[in-house]
């Protein structure tokens, strides 16, 4: 049973990260984009990502890694580990429903007045969103890659290529 948790957080937070990459990328594409029309769909589907992918996923890998830790035997009074990474993981669920996807829904709701309006600058507001939809993104990955300093990677068997991995996908 200890490797069904095992499998299944480790597929939930690889969906969870290929919804945050996906949505990166897809604002990239937006800023390079010149068409309104074109940013408002791209945004669009980053507001469809957060809630309908990204959101619950992040819910389900704090749920399953906590059954998966306490099936190790972890418990919240005994380990500062298991502490440290529940406290970031709320963190980032907080960031995510108060920060991200509110920014995320003003960027499609502005791009899309834009592109109804053919503006050929960026509306008022927008710089802020952005400015605050990417610091969102930067703060849950910064969380993420925290909770992967200080998971005991002894008691999970993983070995040395599996943190070489970690790190790759750290400077990614």
């Amino acid at each position: 049973m200890l490797t069904l948790y095992r499998l299944a957080h480790v597929l939930i937070a690889f969906v969870w990260f290929a919804a945050v990459f996906a949505a990166h990328w897809n604002a990239m594409q937006a800023r390079r984009a010149t068409a309104w029309a074109t940013r408002a769909t791209l945004f669009s589907v980053n507001r469809d990502l957060s809630t309908r992918v990204a959101l619950p996923m992040l819910f389900m890998v704090g749920l399953v890694g906590n059954i998966y830790a306490m099936q190790m035997g972890y418990t919240m009074k005994t380990s500062l580990s298991f502490m440290v990474a529940n406290g970031l993981w709320a963190a980032m669920v907080l960031v995510a429903l108060f920060v991200e996807l509110p920014a995320a829904g003003a960027l499609g709701a502005l791009a899309h007045a834009a592109a109804a309006a053919n503006a050929t600058s960026d509306p008022a507001g927008w710089d802020r969103e952005l400015k605050r939809w990417r610091a969102a993104n930067g703060a849950i990955l910064l969380g993420f890659f925290l909770m992967l300093g200080v998971i005991d990677w002894k008691s999970t068997r993983l070995n040395s290529s599996h943190l070489v991995i970690s790190y790759a996908v750290f400077c990614l």
